[in-house]
């Protein structure tokens, strides 16, 4: 099993005329090159509920989204999971 370490970048997305409002969710690798979507979590509640599923307790989840709403571009440093979990909530293609 292959530890990654990382970024979880959250943008807010105002949406447009033909999107609706979102947060776009990223993962970005300390090193190396992977294939790293972007996710699209619609809504505040949805953001918190991935990142729980995600490893990260709900206290810290509901901050990190609380941040998102208010702040706009949230970085959360020094993530570290193994490819499988990042494979399986889809941070890592």
């Amino acid at each position: 099993m292959i530890k990654l370490m990382g970024t979880i970048r959250i943008t807010p997305s105002p949406g447009s005329a033909t999107s609706r409002p979102h947060f776009e969710v990223v993962f970005v690798p300390y090193h190396g090159k992977f294939n790293t979507p972007t996710l699209q979590v619609a809504n505040h509640d949805e953001l918190v509920q991935f990142l729980m599923n995600i490893k990260i307790s709900e206290d810290e989840a509901s901050r990190w989204a609380g941040k998102a709403r208010s702040q706009g571009l949230v970085l959360i440093s020094g993530v570290e999971r193994t490819e499988a979990q990042l494979k399986e909530s889809g941070l890592l293609a």
